[in-house]
């Protein structure tokens, strides 16, 4: 950018603007207002000018002026809370407090004729701002660094059947809640008493209720059953999500500990009480960016008492060892950013082994899926080659409570079918299913005596209920359907499949039908022949 040297900070606040834009959105819009505030100071504080100024001096020096701020500074340290995502974009972000503490060092430099000083300091401005459009890749860049990836040679077994999808489970919850003054929260998948289970909290719903009523306690839903089989379990919770204000959540664990984030908050039954578990990320400075760490969890109780355990303490809980704790968005930022294992140049320009997380379009649900395995729970991410490839090319496992990151890669000369493809194959296999009405979802990897398949549900547009539940082979395209759970949980088992079972989802071919048809008709032109 060229620094207008009539009126150097019109340029100066267009630069910040663009900072700003950066980060919220609408680039030109922040451009233009810091372009017009640039222009405001300096008409109003340039030495050129020989109207009287203000003096600011005795400004300070006011009663009224020290009470004001002292009193809004109170009031912001009281509302923190309010201000965490805000706070947090630029703590997460150094680059950019950098990038405007220089601009502001070269506007006052300016302002005093300093323009050698001045120039300098705005070429670390333009160098932190090019620093800030590039935080993310330099952050992912410096995780692969730092992180080890354990190359494995086999996936483990899967150990439970995930039948019911979030779409399902979302539309089974809602249609069985019985509560005019409440409504469903966010959805999580965890495993209580060794069961696979959705867990919502059942939140108020209206505005006046917001701030006058708890959380009434959760709603539950069986994973590994296909019909429906919803549980409701009430119990106030004292400290809960989208209630206001001072006992909410959020209010409550930022009060605890501010510089830090929470991972998806999800709900497990322990003793015959509710806790609601927070998985905490923190942030360490690596020049120049601040890089996401896993540091625990907050236990919250339903009377309100809050407690941080810390990674080497989740294993030694009973409760969360066998369960979740490591965040969902840390898996698959650790594993999105080996992609640039090999350097950023590479990742670029010539994508040597370099991966995408195989994401299917418009799916209710991504990943990564946390699936249950004879090692635990495990979060999964497929990842295909990059371009124009939709095979497996490696699959990820993060341990979902202590965050250690596991790799297959797969043989390149397997030519195993991604995700991503394999919807294309299930609809092959049901020719006559009317799929503008009905849809697949949630392709969850799934490893059957050592050979990966991929699992996904055929549901209706509504999701209101089940209709199949398949398994595609990665290797062959091979298509298995399932109507009943004990068949899927069998398969899954013990890679058996029930060949009645089979036969009777499937039903008889078109051509077997026609057979039948000229059977009978053979049979009744004898008859009339006879006759």
């Amino acid at each position: 950018m060229i620094i207008n040297k009539r009126n150097p900070l019109w340029s100066i606040g267009a630069l910040i603007g663009a900072l700003v834009g950066l980060f919220l959105g609408n680039m030109l819009f922040w451009m233009i207002v810091g372009a017009v505030i640039g222009h405001l100071v300096e008409k109003k504080f340039s030495p050129r000018k020989k109207e009287k100024v203000v003096d600011v001096k005795n400004a300070y020096k006011s009663v009224s002026f020290w009470v004001f701020l002292i009193f809004f500074l109170l009031l912001v340290y009281f509302f923190r809370p309010w201000f965490h995502e805000f706070f947090m974009l630029f703590y997460t972000h150094p680059s950019v407090v950098l990038a405007l503490l220089f601009a502001l060092i070269s506007s006052v430099l300016f302002m005093k004729n300093k323009k050698k000083m001045a120039y300098v300091a705005i070429a670390l401005v333009i160098f932190f701002f090019i620093v800030a459009s590039f935080n993310d890749i330099i952050v992912q860049r410096h995780i692969v660094s730092d992180t080890t990836y354990h190359l494995i040679n086999d996936l483990p077994d899967a150990s439970k059947a995930r039948i019911v999808p979030l779409a399902v489970a979302e539309r089974y919850a809602k249609d069985s809640l019985q509560k005019s003054r409440e409504k469903m929260g966010d959805f999580d998948f965890v495993n209580i008493n060794n069961t696979l289970i959705w867990t919502s909290p059942r939140v108020p719903d209206g505005f006046i209720l917001y701030f006058t009523q708890k959380v009434q306690g959760i709603m539950t839903v069986d994973a590994e059953k296909s019909s429906r089989n919803t549980k409701m379990i009430s119990k106030q919770l004292e400290i809960g999500e989208e209630i206001g204000i001072t006992d909410n959540i959020y209010w409550k664990l930022y009060k605890e500990c501010y510089l830090m984030e929470l991972g998806e908050i999800y709900y497990i039954i322990e003793d015959d009480d509710i806790l609601t578990i927070a998985p905490v990320i923190k942030y360490k400075f690596k020049f120049p960016v601040m890089l996401p760490y896993f540091d625990g969890v907050y236990v919250v109780g339903s009377e309100g008492n809050i407690k941080k355990y810390s990674p080497s303490e989740i294993q030694n809980i009973e409760y969360l060892k066998n369960n979740r704790a490591y965040p969902e968005k840390l898996a698959r930022l650790y594993v999105e950013s080996y992609q640039y294992h090999l350097g950023i140049f590479n990742a670029w320009f010539l994508h040597k082994d370099q991966i995408e997380i195989a994401d299917v379009y418009g799916q209710h649900n991504k990943q990564p899926f946390l699936m249950p395995t004879n090692q635990g729970l495990k979060w999964i991410i497929a990842a295909e080659p990059y371009g124009e490839s939709y095979g497996v090319f490696k699959i990820f496992l993060v341990d979902a409570v202590t965050g250690k990151i596991e790799m297959l890669e797969m043989d390149e000369d397997k030519t195993l079918t991604g995700p991503v493809m394999v919807v294309d194959y299930v609809r092959k296999h049901f020719p006559m299913i009317d799929w503008s009405r009905f849809t697949i979802i949630e392709p969850r990897p799934y490893v059957v005596n050592g050979k990966l398949y991929w699992m996904l549900s055929i549901t209706p547009n509504d999701f209101a209920g089940i209709s199949h539940t398949v398994f595609v082979d990665s290797e062959t395209n091979n298509v298995l359907s399932f109507q009943t759970d004990e068949a899927v949980a069998r398969f899954v088992s013990t890679g058996q499949v029930i060949k009645e079972d089979e036969k009777q989802e499937e039903g008889p071919s078109t051509q077997d039908l026609i057979d039948e048809i000229q059977k009978k008709l053979d049979e009744l032109k004898k008859i009339i022949g006879e006759e």
